[in-house]
């Protein structure tokens, strides 16, 4: 394990002219490196990120912020394009050294109306991680979402307006084209293990197993129109001590699906004894599907305690089968018996010549499924320390346990986390232990950590993250060989 961590000469910088012009650009320097458990999971090479923050305000009405990453990507192993710039239509990144666009935004002050333009990250409900009711920004799962939420975030082209009122508040959100979630690539360190399909298909017949291979195909984007733009309102009100949100959202699901356009292909080896070799290919294409979401939060205090509740009811979510199921139903001995006769009828027409035949398929693998998602949030303060528990569940309420989905179980996806901190040391020291406990499968997640800062520029993290499952399809378990150890350095300026 070896960590590279420039050094820098560097400070913040900041401008004053008259009274409403101001511009400060401040940053960071940050490098990481891990140190695998597991010696046969994927590699993990040294990390560095840049960070710089803008800031400008030229007048009482308008100001604007650019905050630039740029860096180089341990976690990519084989870039397959010199296209340094993080785009915004494609799942499958791939460039080792990267520069994205965070964030980049004017924002203008009317008085009882703002307005926010360009490439911004959204904040809704009152959970923290995993918000049911926060579905704007897509995810970058690059990380398989070990990572803070808000670097998960990844920025939208959007207009924002808030108007703020005696009654209410009211936050409009307007994303003109969808923005995929972000994805690894097959082979890296956070490839989604519920992607990884089997090398062959147990036929259970006289067939054996069929020999399958798998390839991943990038997203097909949605045309560039009204119809399939995103839409969100937020209606915030203050009452009797309780912060309350009703919220209404239209636009593509966050999280990935998948197509799995099938072909089998038949070979003729031996016409007198019919024997066959049969293969299959499927292309594992990311999906999206629009869903409404209508949701409810909101926040309290209860004598030491801080209490947080959140709701979405999800109309026309969809949700994807478990590969295996969908195998198995993909050759029945009934679909078998019509490719095989079907192969035999094109052999004879094309008077013997026609000896390899592909068929091809689309499986239903993305299911449909109104859901709902709901949680409870308790958070206690006392001196310098904090503790923070929550608990979430999903639940279908028509789940077809014939046709299983990942993640749910009889319906039910019911996740427990759980966050202490401590300060010590007149807070130069940090102590954090957060865990998630998956109740339905009963897996497990621990991320220990220590933070130091050695002075108000420099700090240092190091840290354990540790997952045990003893399935290979949960949400959690998919990554269970991922143990780790990781240290971070990040210089600010």
């Amino acid at each position: 394990m070896g960590l590279v961590f420039p050094c820098v000469a560097a400070a913040g910088y900041q401008y004053e002219g008259d009274v409403a012009t101001k511009l400060s650009i401040g940053g960071y320097i940050e490098g990481k490196a891990i140190y695998a458990f597991d010696h046969n999971s994927p590699y993990e090479n040294p990390s560095v990120e840049i960070g710089l923050d803008a800031k400008a305000s030229v007048s009482s009405w308008l100001a604007a912020r650019v905050l630039l990453k740029a860096g180089q990507d341990g976690k990519v192993h084989a870039p397959a394009s010199d296209n340094v710039f993080d785009q915004f239509t494609v799942v499958y990144q791939n460039n080792r050294s990267y520069i994205d666009f965070n964030e980049a935004y004017f924002d203008i002050y009317t008085g009882k109306v703002d307005f926010r333009l360009g490439i911004q990250k959204f904040a809704w409900g009152r959970l923290d991680e995993i918000t049911p009711t926060d579905n704007l920004n897509t995810p970058d799962l690059t990380e398989g979402g070990t990572n803070d939420q808000v670097d998960q975030k990844i920025g939208v082209p959007a207009v924002k307006m808030n108007y703020y009122a005696d009654w209410f508040n009211t936050e409009l959100a307007f994303i003109p084209r969808y923005v995929p979630y972000r994805l690894p690539k097959e082979g890296e360190r956070w490839f989604p293990g519920v992607l990884i399909l089997p090398s062959s298909i147990n036929t259970n017949s006289a067939f054996g197993n069929i020999p399958l291979t798998t390839t991943y195909k990038d997203i097909n984007m949605p045309d560039f129109n009204l119809s399939n733009s995103e839409t969100g309102i937020r209606i915030s009100k203050y009452i009797s001590g309780w912060d309350v949100s009703l919220s209404y959202f239209r636009g593509f699901d966050t999280m990935p699906l998948m197509a799995a356009p099938t072909d089998i292909t038949v070979d003729l080896k031996d016409p007198i004894a019919l024997k066959y070799a049969i293969n299959a290919n499927v292309d594992l294409e990311s999906e999206i599907h629009m869903m409404n979401v209508f949701g409810f939060d909101f926040t309290t205090t209860m004598g030491s305690f801080t209490v947080r509740g959140e709701y979405a009811y999800y109309n026309n979510k969809y949700y994807m089968r478990k590969f295996d199921s969908v195998l198995t139903e993909l050759l029945t001995s009934q679909q078998r018996d019509t490719i095989l006769a079907e192969f035999m009828k094109n052999y004879i027409d094309s008077g013997g010549t026609a000896s390899t035949q592909t068929f091809h398929f689309d499986p239903d693998v993305d299911i449909q499924e109104d859901s709902m998602k709901y949680g409870l949030g308790l958070d206690y303060i006392h001196g310098d320390s904090s503790v923070s528990l929550q608990c979430i569940q999903e639940f279908i309420q028509h789940y077809d346990s014939s046709r299983p989905v990942y993640f749910i179980q009889d319906g039910f996806h019911t996740m427990v986390t759980f966050m202490f901190k401590q300060f010590l040391l007149q807070n130069t020291m940090e102590i954090n232990l957060g865990g998630v406990y998956d109740v339905e499968f009963q897996d497990i997640m621990l991320k220990p950590s220590i933070k130091y800062n050695f002075t108000n520029n420099l700090q240092g993290i190091i840290g354990v993250l540790i997952i045990a499952s003893s399935h290979d399809d949960s949400m959690l378990g998919q990554y269970s060989n991922n143990d780790e150890v990781f240290v971070k350095l990040k210089y600010s300026f």
